[in-house]
């Protein structure tokens, strides 16, 4: 079987060999999936699910940088079958997986509590707000269409053991919204780190790293510029 299909290319990750197959009529990962894949800490006696896991670049970043085992969860059949066969690229499959499934849907397949490691890149704007989008799979992963804030946090939650992390990126625009929600859910924010465009510039993404059932504490790390380097 043929891994590529027409209209698809593999792009270099430029890490431990490590590729990822992309199409470039869909939606793409960006540095904020970088950023997040490398702000995550765990080994590889970890379990990790990757909500709304698109293209696989985090799964793909966990189970073949860091060596946490990782399981990733996207709605769309044709980005999961593309991650599915990244993984397959990659000689992950003993470690990376993915289920098509909305992520609503997905604790009953993947076990409640059973997760050491949440992570999620979810989409960043409301429904119905910023422009038309030229695709559905680019619409999906930019609006909360499929999924909403709330629904990311309670399934992170419920996927968690007690002690587990969860991580995640968003518009920095949102951050009171965030914290609020992940804190409502119990999961405490424990560590905050703000991301600018570019060196003067104001901050436009945050990282932020919630423990299920934490004690209240929040570590804010430096300002810095995002990172393009995988």
């Amino acid at each position: 079987m043929d891994l590529v299909k027409p209209n698809e290319r593999v792009d270099d990750l430029l890490v431990n060999g490590l590729k990822i197959i992309q199409n470039p009529s869909s939606f793409r990962f960006g540095c904020d999936a970088v950023e997040l894949a490398n702000f995550v800490t765990g080994g590889v006696r970890d379990k990790a699910v990757d909500l709304g896991s698109g293209s696989g670049i985090i799964t793909i970043l966990l189970a073949g940088k860091k060596k946490i085992p990782c399981i990733g969860v996207e709605i769309q059949p044709e980005m999961a079958d593309m991650s599915r066969r990244s993984i397959e690229l990659n000689g992950l499959s003993d470690s990376a997986s993915v289920i098509c499934s909305p992520m609503q849907k997905v604790t009953a397949r993947i076990g409640r509590e059973s997760a050491s490691i949440v992570v999620c890149n979810p989409p960043y704007r409301r429904a119905g707000s910023g422009e038309k989008q030229l695709s559905e799979s680019v619409a999906l992963a930019r609006h909360e269409i499929a999924v909403t804030l709330r629904e990311v946090v309670e399934t992170a939650n419920a996927l968690l053991k007690n002690g587990g992390s969860f991580y995640l990126v968003h518009q920095a625009e949102r951050l009171a919204e965030v914290i609020s929600e992940c804190s409502g859910a119990g999961l405490e924010p424990k560590v905050l780190q703000i991301l600018t465009p570019a060196e003067g510039k104001k901050p436009h993404l945050f990282l932020l790293k919630c423990k299920k059932g934490g004690s209240v504490g929040l570590e804010i790390l430096p300002e810095r510029v995002i990172d393009t380097v995988v």
